[in-house]
């Protein structure tokens, strides 16, 4: 069976998308997980190859959703806004709460055993 894979999309790839990676790819042994930013001169910017390899991409909020409207609308089917602000820092106790409800939410879309 392949793995599903799942692109996380913040501002700056620096705090929201890759703790989300980390700790999604951590617990779903069976999902491939990347992370990247939509600002330019940060680690892992979004592009038309990452959007590409993702069979679905995951954005913290509707900046990046408009983002990827703009700059690459032919991949918007693919997209899905989470909803988490841009207050926490990698790793924040808060931050990876929400995750691991995300998880639990989308458990049986993400194929959680």
């Amino acid at each position: 069976m392949m793995k599903r894979k799942l692109l996380f999309v913040c501002m700056a790839n620096l705090n929201r998308s890759p703790t989300f990676a980390k700790f999604v790819g951590n617990y779903c042994q069976n999902l491939e997980v990347k992370s990247c930013g939509v600002y330019y001169g940060y680690p892992d910017k979004l592009n038309r190859e990452l959007l590409e390899w993702a069979d679905k991409a995951y954005v913290m909020d509707l900046e990046q959703e408009e983002f990827i409207a703009i700059h690459y609308h032919k991949y918007l089917d693919k997209v899905e806004m989470i909803g988490v602000s841009d207050q926490y820092h990698p790793d924040d106790v808060r931050l990876i709460e929400l995750i691991k409800y995300w998880i639990k939410k989308k458990s049986r879309k993400l194929e959680v055993i």
